[in-house]
């Protein structure tokens, strides 16, 4: 076998899970030799692997390291192939001295074509032995590989990077991806969010961090998410009664797992508000129990309904509305709701709006909802954060993303 044959069946067997087949379509034009006494030990490499003869391969990885006239290019591919045999035997502490080496080799050495697959293998395993600031240097130089790694390389050694203590370098990169991805058109992988957040986290950047969050929200419509950004944003300055309102009603719509002290919140709010039947929500998530006044609201309200087609002004049938929605009346709601903006003089312009966004969503209406919401001006940042946050759900209702993006 010729050593350019040769190189070309090692090249297959050094492919880990994440390495991209494309990085070895390329061929040297001119490629470097191998000493032909190293050839011959790795031939015989060779046909061992094949029949699974695993101890007289790593004989022959011996006998080729035994070699006095090695050269570097020789010391090369012989750690690429202990290497490779390493990780078919599940070695991977062994596979990885090897990779490492292999990576550690001078550039001038590695032909172009043979770089990506040897900083990427070097990669992988220095991540799996926790060799951090060897990943990290590892995720450089993959970087300027020819072709260009994918998205899934990229992510890896911004993970390598992250945790190799480059908070900078990994964000920078992985939001490269991020944009990337949007420009062409995909969605972006999850852990390049996850890595920019964490980054922004510890250069202690919260306002940062909570930006980035809100992307993945907006990005995935993921529960976990969900739960993290409505918890944080319960917290935020300047929310009212109704906002607490409109963020418990995102927890139960978004199916949020969240924790039942923020439940406390929205249930107690809900109380106070009169709007029991969300507090009856919170209730089966660790919230406090709905007024005893809910029994006798909820068998009045057909009388409520009534009344409120002969109250002046808008006030009485937008708090209708939100008592309607409370208790699962949705195309009432929007009703009362619709009725309160004919009427005028509602205190909030926006409540009317944003109960019937709410009313639409939960009837299906998804693409009216999301025109409903696009038309409300908040009255202030932490009221607007939560309107933003049902424009992300109404526009999730009507292109939701698939269960493996997120």
């Amino acid at each position: 076998m010729t050593s350019k044959n040769l190189r070309a069946a090692l090249t297959a067997a050094f492919l880990l899970g994440a390495a991209s087949g494309a990085a070895h379509a390329q061929k040297p034009a001119a490629p470097p030799k191998l000493t032909v006494a190293v050839q011959k030990a790795l031939v015989e490499a060779q046909t061992a692997n094949k029949k699974s003869d695993f101890p007289t391969a790593m004989a022959a990885i011996a006998k080729a390291r035994a070699v006095t006239s090695r050269t570097p290019y020789d010391d090369l591919q012989i750690n690429r192939y202990a290497m490779s045999l390493n990780v078919q035997q599940k070695d991977l502490t062994a596979a990885a001295v090897a990779g490492e080496a292999a990576a550690d080799t001078d550039p001038a050495v590695i032909p172009d074509a043979e770089k990506g697959p040897v900083y990427t293998a070097g990669l992988q395993l220095a991540l799996n032995a926790k060799h951090y600031d060897k990943a990290a240097r590892y995720a450089k130089l993959v970087q300027s590989t020819t072709p260009p790694p994918d998205e899934s390389i990229m992510a890896m050694a911004a993970q390598a990077m992250y945790l190799g203590s480059d908070y900078a370098g990994a964000m920078e990169l992985a939001q490269k991806s991020i944009a990337a991805a949007k420009a062409a058109g995909k969605l972006p992988q999850r852990t390049d969010f996850e890595i920019t957040m964490s980054a922004q986290v510890q250069q202690k950047n919260q306002a940062a961090a909570e930006q980035t969050l809100e992307q993945m929200v907006a990005t995935y419509n993921a529960p976990k998410d969900w739960a993290q950004f409505l918890g944080v944003s319960l917290g935020v300055k300047g929310m009212r009664d109704i906002d607490y309102i409109y963020l418990g009603r995102l927890m139960f719509a978004t199916k949020a797992p969240m924790q039942p002290n923020d439940m406390q919140l929205v249930g107690a709010t809900a109380n106070k508000q009169g709007f029991y039947g969300d507090a009856e929500q919170a209730q089966q998530q660790g919230g406090p129990a709905p007024d005893s006044r809910m029994g006798a609201d909820r068998k009045s309200i057909p009388q409520q309904i009534a009344a409120g087609e002969k109250k002046e002004g808008g006030e009485y049938n937008v708090k209708l509305a939100q008592a309607l929605y409370a208790y699962g009346m949705f195309a009432e709601a929007e009703t009362a709701a619709r009725l309160a903006k004919t009427k005028g003089g509602a205190k909030d312009p926006t409540e009317a709006d944003m109960v019937i966004g709410m009313s639409q969503l939960a009837q299906g209406k998804n693409s009216e909802a999301v025109a409903t919401y696009a038309g409300i001006t908040a009255p202030n940042p932490a009221s607007a954060r939560v309107l933003r946050l049902w424009g992300y759900h109404a526009k999730a209702k009507t292109q939701p993303v698939t269960a493996a993006a997120q």
